[in-house]
């Protein structure tokens, strides 16, 4: 039982300098509600206000190119196949920004998205006793900018050979890259609506999926905001063409949390069927108690009032019930009394309804092949009713 021998495990060590995003390029709009409401007039407008972009990366590009000479052969190497790889996003983004000047449909959705993802962050910042006109504007990063330009071709565009890309957008905590994928993913749900009226454009455009738990509630709250915004917009009269019909379709915007049973429910219950899996019995014992709610949310993702034990209620009734829906405990929040959020928590419901934003977990995910009901997310469906499809 001697001690013989003590040794350690050296750990190697190295200094990671701090990333940090670069906040504004001379002579580019990154203001959010600046380019929403250049995209209101000709193409031309929004071109003035982001052609310098491309630009001002090919100057980067080229002081990049310039620090080759000095490099050894093998690093020389990983260089020049780097700046090969910035020449063509710089390309794409170029691309994007034609886009936007000569196509009015892409043009509209690229305004809805800024004015929802402005929306959304005034939200967010103000908090529950805030004013969000309040907030100061809302910008973009030039990096999220410039991600959502170089892929705009490849989903305006369903023949375009970015369509076989996967772009990687990597910046550290705390850089911006939720708001960069959630505009693309605004512009995505936008652009399909503009594309085919009535509920012909109703249906999952946006599947994510996060590993971690807590991630993806975080996400679903943020991500929740952007739909929030949508979904007004969608209902205000002056999103409406000259015959009153409106133009972000009339099936409304819905986000989905598809999860294990442990976060929500998978089935509503009823008569005969009040589980402790079932929604209808979750949503009993939440009023009871105040504890374990029906949904792993605790605040309105909106204005961000938490709920209370009345927000989550089974309609039309707790005996046939079609959905659980979650409303705000704040009477002047726009997500109050008869009209619930936009969220949907319920498997049984998110078959039928089809949010145009599906949030899931990586096991849910992983189930897609295995899951027959999951098949209407990709077209399966032929008819639909006022509960869905």
């Amino acid at each position: 039982g001697a001690v013989r021998r003590a040794w350690t495990v050296t750990l190697p060590m190295a200094e990671v300098e701090r990333v940090a995003p670069n906040e504004e390029i001379q002579d580019v709009e990154v203001g959010i509600e600046a380019l929403a409401e250049r995209a209101v007039s000709r193409g031309a407008t929004l071109d003035d206000a982001l052609r310098d972009l491309p630009v001002q990366y090919g100057k980067w590009i080229d002081a990049q190119r310039g620090l080759l000479a000095g490099l050894p052969d093998r690093r020389r190497e990983t260089g020049e196949r780097l700046i090969e790889a910035m020449e063509r996003a710089r390309a794409r983004i170029a691309a994007g920004i034609a886009i936007l000047q000569g196509d009015e449909r892409a043009r509209t959705a690229f305004r809805i998205m800024n004015l929802a993802i402005a929306k959304a962050a005034r939200h967010r910042l103000a908090g529950v006793d805030g004013d969000p006109d309040a907030v100061s504007p809302p910008r973009w990063r030039p990096f999220q900018l410039a991600f959502i330009l170089l892929n705009l071709a490849g989903l305006t565009n369903k023949t375009h050979p970015d369509r076989e890309l996967v772009d990687l957008l990597f910046f550290p905590t705390g850089g911006g890259k939720t708001e960069a994928y959630l505009g693309l993913a605004a512009f995505a749900i936008a652009h399909r609506r503009l594309s085919a009226g009535g509920v012909l454009g109703a249906g999952a455009t946006v599947i994510m999926r996060y590993t971690l738990r807590l991630l993806t509630l975080d996400q679903l709250v943020r991500a929740a905001g952007v739909v929030c915004a949508l979904e007004l917009m969608r209902t205000d009269p002056t999103f409406a063409d000259e015959r009153g019909r409106r133009l972000l379709g009339d099936w409304p915007f819905e986000i989905g949390l598809w999860v294990g049973s442990d976060a929500s429910p998978n089935i509503l219950g009823g008569r005969n069927n009040t589980g402790d899996h079932t929604a209808v019995t979750r949503v009993r014992r939440f009023r009871k108690d105040g504890r374990n709610a029906p949904a792993p949310l605790k605040s309105c993702p909106w204005c961000g009032t938490p709920f209370s034990r009345q927000s989550f209620a089974c309609v039309p009734n707790e005996l046939a019930p079609k959905n659980l829906t979650i409303t705000c405990a704040n009477p002047t929040c726009d997500f109050t009394r008869d009209r619930p959020l936009p969220m949907l928590t319920v498997d049984e419901v998110i078959y039928r309804r089809l949010p145009s934003f599906v949030i899931a977990t990586v096991d849910k995910f992983a189930g897609l092949p295995w899951i027959g009901q999951a098949g209407a997310f990709f077209g399966h469906v032929d008819r639909y009713d006022e509960g869905g499809f």
